[in-house]
């Protein structure tokens, strides 16, 4: 679930309502989830908020920087990492991130929305590889007492190549699969991605 953009320690808005930075962040987050990168402007941003560019760039600096705050408050690393999680209780919350809903308010929007929408643009494309490896891959690969992260982005691949997929071509024969099937075949494609033996063609998980 995104993180919350109310901040307690606000000073400058009666309790409720949010700062004009929280207002750019939020509106940011649903204009990214909705149009590609390089189609979002500051103005966009500005307007959808209510504020001035100038403050945009006051507060955040850059597009670059607002696209990069709103990927972590989407799923930041101590949401999906909470509790020193198993690999299969990883596995399952970054499924979570799968199944996308069309965007109507802030709260519905997840990190691959901005994904599939902006991943072939360079600028955005840089972020969100950081984001891959940082939030996901490591503590995917810590989960699983890996060393090196190599299967994880290999597992991660599968999961944004679906997303992608899904999302963007929106195969009928896919969505007609009920989503509980297509989220078990998914945890079981991550799982087998991630545990040794899969190289080999013998696969170590199956679904109950």
């Amino acid at each position: 679930m995104p993180r919350t953009l109310n901040s307690a320690n606000s000073t400058d808005r009666m309790p409720g309502q949010a700062t004009g930075k929280e207002r750019i962040l939020a509106s940011a987050m649903l204009l990214f989830a909705r149009m590609p990168y390089s189609d979002t402007s500051l103005r966009d941003i500005a307007a959808a908020a209510g504020v001035d560019v100038a403050y945009v760039h006051r507060a955040f600096g850059s597009k670059a920087e607002i696209f990069r705050q709103a990927l972590l408050a989407l799923a930041p690393l101590d949401d999906i990492a909470a509790g020193d999680p198993d690999g299969a209780t990883m596995i399952n919350r970054i499924c979570d991130l799968a199944f996308l809903r069309d965007p109507r308010k802030v709260e519905d929007v997840r990190p691959l929305h901005l994904l599939t929408q902006s991943s072939l643009c360079s600028e955005a494309r840089a972020i969100i590889a950081q984001f891959f490896g940082t939030s996901l891959a490591l503590p995917l690969s810590r989960a699983f007492g890996h060393a090196d992260p190599g299967r994880a982005h290999f597992a991660l691949s599968l999961l944004s190549g679906f997303v992608t997929h899904r999302a963007i071509f929106g195969p009928a024969d896919l969505l007609a699969i009920p989503e509980a099937d297509q989220r078990q075949m998914l945890q079981s494609a991550l799982m087998n991605a991630m545990l040794p033996g899969c190289s080999d063609g013998v696969f170590g998980w199956r679904p109950i």
